[in-house]
């Protein structure tokens, strides 16, 4: 009997035309065992059911459905063997309400195992009669089983191959497979989308149809070395597309192998970088690039110099620094405006650049500084030459906005060697000699020497020193009379810092400009406000109420920013003085910087009630336009003009002009530096309207002042 049953389960599924064996199993001993419904299940352990994937009742397919495990027969089956029933199985397991509802009385369920042991499905026989001969039909499902189970797993692994193709070709990431002779043997959408092959244009071809001549014969070495010894490699290489443009690609390549160990297979995945490459580049051009001109920027340039000092090092090769400053590049950019003098900059980029080799580097270090870093130049005669050259490009004139000007270079110079430390000391070496140079007059060239080098520590030494001066108040300030001429009077006075420094006289023009270098100048220039308000203070407590006293301030104190404009009048201020009683001193320098603030405070401070004097008047560069647009009450004729004036005639005339123009525009006049009779009464001809010099007084200290003004009052 068992004989037929089997010869009718195989006969009827060689009738069925399905493929779907799982469906046509279930039909076939649903018919053979005269079962009421037959079906195979897939086992969810989470969530502890089972779900169909074949099912027959009565020679027809049915609708799959899932059920729950706990409290039924199943749950046995599941964790354990083969289960069967033939009748009573409702007694047996009285909480499956599916038992009850289909009416069942026979049951005969068996595990369908996995290669792993494993029970991911049950197949079940469910009867509602006695089952007459419980024997054949386990026996039956015994044999059929492994069949169920074999056709089984062979549908996971076409689901998962299903899968795994859907993800390879929805993967945004290209993928090529090819065998272990490297010939490809499948592609996915990405790579037809970035490369531009069609599959059938590259099975069975190399991947390198792909590769690019920029990519090195060490790279591909590289790569077959890595996958030989380790199974991979990864790295950025520059492939081509199918139209031959060249693309940068981020290349994995992995080798695959049996069970044996043998390479069957490589599986290759890349990206177009191409996008992120220019990302790279535009982030790494700001950061490392000026926006303006397009050469290196400061933190470009120094590390390339820190990269030559490591190289000489270890070559003794010497490289060439030269920092470069534009002469009268500020009053170009202010005559002509800002516009006109981004075009300069851009005209000196191109013209720095023309001049060097593809090895050098030229960079903007700052608003008019340039640099440049030169290889090659081994001799003092290669140097020479160059410099000759740079200055001979630089003598000619920049046609800007179709008008011509020219713009020279002060520059400074040295040499990094085997003995050089870091590219700070060497960028302060070259800094230096070029400020030196800028001090011997416009369109010069210093190289840094031995003689410098001890100017630069002793000035080091006395930065060191004036910063504890400071701390420990040690420097002073003494008052310069200033003599209205009017009414013989002592009106004003001008606060003059002083430093005895190891029992000597520092000069202010020689530690002025070091407390500007090196940042202490705001703190120097608040001892010297603060200092003049009780000094203002004290004269007034002794009657002298209408004394004013004038501060000089220095370009590096003006705020750059106008929330801070308030800071000179809080000192003022907080002593208690009146702000009338302040006079601020300020050079043409102050007024022609890039600093729009300027403006803004110089009105502040007037509209408060102090007073603005335009210092060293002359001196500087179209002045006129300073006083059309700064708010000055004062003008103070420079000394050197005043100390030729009755020997010089042009000084004279000059002298005459500024007294001219300066009445004009409703400004009073200080002459500077008076020390003779014959200067004093050539300027009261011309009508200026106060002195100071020596011819009056020397600088007093403060507790001279009020004597001072007692005993001029009573000579006059």
């Amino acid at each position: 009997m068992l004989a037929r049953k089997i010869e009718s389960i195989v006969a009827q599924l060689s009738d069925f035309k399905d493929t779907n064996f799982s469906q046509n199993i279930c039909l076939a001993l649903a018919n053979a065992i005269d079962a009421n419904l037959v079906f195979i299940a897939n086992i969810n352990y989470i969530e502890d059911t089972a779900t169909t994937v074949a099912c027959a009742q009565n020679n027809a397919l049915q609708e799959n459905f899932t059920y729950e495990l706990a409290n039924s027969p199943c749950e046995d089956l599941v964790n354990g063997g083969l289960c069967s029933h033939s009748d009573n199985i409702q007694q047996l397991y009285p909480k499956d309400q599916l038992l009850v509802d289909m009416g069942i009385t026979g049951y005969i369920g068996i595990p369908l195992k996995n290669s792993a042991n494993e029970t991911p499905a049950i197949l079940v026989a469910l009867f509602k009669h006695t089952i007459e001969h419980p024997k054949a039909v386990e026996s039956l499902f015994l044999l059929f089983s492994g069949l169920i189970e074999k056709d089984l797993e062979a549908q996971l692994f076409v689901k998962r191959l299903e899968l795994s193709n859907h993800i390879i070709n929805e993967s945004k990431e290209a993928i090529v497979i090819s065998n272990k002779h490297n010939q490809i043997i499948q592609v996915n959408k990405a790579f037809t989308d970035i490369t531009g092959y069609s599959e059938a244009e590259v099975l069975g071809k190399d991947p390198g149809i792909l590769g690019s001549e920029k990519n090195s014969a060490l790279i591909y070495q590289e790569m077959w070395q890595e996958l030989s010894q380790h199974g991979s490699w990864s790295g950025e290489v520059i492939n081509q597309r199918k139209n031959g443009e060249e693309f940068p690609e981020l290349l994995s390549i992995n080798s695959i192998h049996d069970d044996q160990g043998n390479l069957t297979n490589y599986a290759a995945f890349f990206f177009d970088i191409t996008a992120r490459k220019k990302s790279e580049e535009k982030i790494f051009k700001q950061a490392n690039f000026d926006l303006l001109t397009g050469l290196a920027n400061r933190y470009f340039y120094m590390d390339k110099v820190a990269k030559n000092i490591a190289m000489a090092h270890l070559t003794d090769v010497p490289a060439l620094v030269l920092t470069m400053d534009l002469d009268l590049f500020t009053e170009v950019n202010n005559l002509y405006g800002h516009d006109f003098g981004d075009e300069l900059l851009k005209a000196v980029a191109n013209r720095l650049q023309s001049l060097i080799a593809n090895n050098d580097l030229a960079a903007r270090t700052s608003g008019d500084g340039f640099a440049l870093l030169i290889n090659n130049l081994k001799h003092h005669d290669d140097i020479n030459a160059f410099i000759s050259k740079l200055h001979k490009a630089f003598n000619k004139p920049f046609y800007i906005q179709e008008t011509s000007v020219y713009c020279t270079l002060s520059i400074g110079a040295t040499l990094i060697n085997n003995e050089t430390e870091t590219a700070q000391k060497v960028m302060k070496k070259a800094e230096y000699a070029m400020h030196h140079a800028k001090k011997g007059g416009r369109n010069s060239f210093e190289f840094f020497t031995d003689n410098l080098q001890s100017q630069v520590e002793q000035r080091l030494a006395l930065k060191n020193d004036l910063q504890q001066a400071l701390n420990n108040q040690a420097l002073t300030v003494e008052f310069q009379p200033i003599i209205e001429v009017n009414n013989n009077k002592v009106t004003k006075f001008e606060a003059l810092v002083r430093w005895q420094h190891k029992g000597q006289w520092i000069s202010p023009a020689v530690f002025i400009p070091i407390a500007e270098e090196f940042g202490m100048i705001k703190p120097l220039g608040e001892f010297v406000l603060r200092t003049t308000c009780f000094q203002i203070k004290a004269l007034n407590s002794q009657g002298f109420n209408d004394v004013i006293i004038n501060v000089n301030r220095s370009v590096a104190e003006i705020p750059l920013n106008k929330k801070h404009n308030a800071q000179w009048l809080n000192t003022i201020r907080e002593t208690g003085i009146k702000a009338s009683s302040i006079c601020f001193e300020i050079t043409e320098s102050s007024l022609a910087t890039n600093n729009y603030n300027n403006e803004e405070l110089l009105h502040y401070l007037q509209h408060a009630g102090c007073t603005i004097a335009l210092d060293d008047f002359g001196t500087g560069y179209s002045s006129l336009s300073y006083l059309s647009r700064f708010p000055i009450d004062f003008l103070k004729i420079d000394q050197a003009f005043v100390k030729e004036m009755t020997s010089n005639k042009d000084q004279h005339t000059l002298v005459a002009t500024i007294i001219v123009m300066a009445k004009a525009l409703g400004k009073k006049v200080v002459a500077e530096g008076v020390e003779t009779q014959a200067q004093l009464a050539s300027l009261m001809a011309l009508d200026c309207d106060f002195i100071q010099g020596y011819y009056y007084s020397k600088p007093l200290s403060g507790e001279q002042l009020a004597p001072f003004i007692r005993s001029f009052k009573q000579e006059s």
